[in-house]
């Protein structure tokens, strides 16, 4: 091979260099963009013995799957912990607020029943009971209110994974689709679309991937069950739970075969899951529980006792819907301070049964819901205390699970990502090949002309 040729081959070798370097700093800011590369090889020996060129055999992509996996895995685990962290702090707020304090609450009734014990036939003192009574209601009301919001919120959350996720699978597995239908050489920006739509993936779901002989990713969760083979994908259903009607059970369906998701599925939607199914469903059980003690207890002595006016009363001072006690209660309609049964032989000024509703303050009773026997202000501490342990601990593993993904994106980005230092010097080298390479190509010329002089 002539000088000239050789020349020509080092220009279109430096060309594709500088493409290739050009391409990484035009996209150096674009996340999932991996480091492109140009692969050269030299051309084998003339008859001469010597070179005859160099070869561009392609552009790769500059990618560690090791490396890509560990960022995927710590993608999920900081989408868990952020929802877990996030939902554990509204609950805390939920719970732990002033407004919403029942310990405070019941405080409060107690003070007014105790303030009552003088004078037990004073209206205004029985007022301020039924006051305080009302007020301890609503307590109790908010934090309902508040938790079942907080349903709402979950399961909207789920329902908009659900589209995302099939969405997602459903682009990954037409990526594949492209890939395989692209033989040995297909475009490197689908190969980066692809990771990047399994990265999204990552973040609602924890995910396993495998690639195959083709370059087509499978994708499965880390149980096992299959999310995205070659070119088919699965699809995520929902249905009513028929335990809660509040929640919903999702399915994967691939072919014809389903799999149950739950809290192992990882990622966000692992962690609305399980955050639903444990400490939103065992706060709920929790305040409805102690709602229906408080009343069931405050009622049932007042049962035993006389009213104002001596008789025996017909109406409870509180009352709720079973399926719902927090969020129902309230007092009874028509209940007046009057009606308070503060006696218990009719007789005036008599507070008998009044002692037994203060006794009510330090009386135990065993929570099902708290695994637990105290009382009903000090079991209400008690779950303020673990609310606050959980949301603590979430947001540390909050704290360590982005710290990973710090570190994992950083191993990533020394190998895949674009130094704009490194390629800054590339181009200044590929720059100095190419203009070496066209003062080859004079020179061949130069020599030719003298060749052609001489004869």
């Amino acid at each position: 091979m002539s000088m000239l040729n050789i020349g020509m081959s080092g220009i279109n070798a430096s060309m594709a260099a500088l493409n290739a370097t050009s391409n990484n700093i035009a996209n150096a800011m674009v996340p999932g963009y991996s480091r492109q590369q140009v692969m050269l090889s030299t051309v084998g020996n003339n008859v001469y013995g010597g070179g005859e060129g160099v070869m561009v055999d392609g552009v790769r992509r500059i990618s560690d799957q090791y490396e890509v996996a560990q960022l995927w895995n710590t993608t999920s685990d900081v989408g868990f912990a952020n929802v877990q962290a996030s939902y554990y702090t509204q609950a805390e707020q939920i719970f732990g607020s002033e407004g919403n304090s029942i310990a405070a609450g019941l405080d409060l009734l107690y003070a007014s029943l105790n303030a009552a014990m003088e004078q037990p036939n004073d209206v205004a003192l029985r007022q301020g009971v039924l006051n305080e009574s009302r007020a301890l209601t609503q307590r109790f009301n908010s934090i309902s209110d508040g938790l079942d919001s907080q349903m709402r919120q979950v399961e909207g959350q789920i329902g908009a994974s659900v589209k995302e996720v099939n969405a997602l699978l459903g682009t990954i597995a037409s990526f594949n689709a492209e890939i395989q239908s692209a033989g040995n050489n297909p475009p490197l920006s689908l190969l980066d679309a692809r990771d990047a739509a399994i990265d999204d993936l990552a973040v609602i779901v924890d995910i396993r991937v495998v690639e195959d002989s083709q370059g087509m990713k499978n994708i499965s969760l880390a149980q096992g069950q299959p999310l995205v083979a070659g070119t088919k994908s699965s699809t995520l259903t929902t249905s009513p739970d028929p335990n809660n009607p509040k929640a919903t059970q999702v399915t994967i369906q691939f072919g014809q075969s389903s799999f149950p998701m739950d809290a192992s599925a990882g990622g966000s939607f692992g962690a609305l899951l399980d955050y639903r199914d444990n400490s939103l469903t065992e706060s709920a059980a929790f305040i409805n529980e102690l709602a229906k003690t408080f009343a069931d207890e405050f009622n049932a002595i007042l049962r035993e006792g006389t009213d104002l006016d001596g008789n025996s009363p017909d109406m409870d001072l509180f009352t709720y819907d079973p399926s719902n006690p927090a969020g129902t209660l309230k007092v009874s309609s028509g209940f007046t301070a009057e009606m308070l049964a503060f006696g218990k032989d009719g007789t005036p000024g008599d507070n008998e049964n009044l002692k037994d509703l203060v006794e009510l303050a330090n009386t135990e009773f065993t929570f099902d819901s708290m695994g637990i026997t105290t009382t009903m202000g000090d079991v209400f501490a008690s779950k303020i205390g673990q609310l606050g342990s959980a949301s603590r601990q979430a947001q540390m593993s909050q704290d360590t699970a982005v710290k990973l993904q710090m570190e994992a994106q950083s191993q990533w980005a020394s190998t895949s990502g674009v130094s704009m230092d490194e390629e800054g010097v590339n181009l200044i080298i590929y720059q100095q090949c190419y203009q070496a390479n066209a003062k080859v190509i004079s020179a061949s010329d130069q020599l030719f002309q003298t060749l052609l002089h001489s004869i």
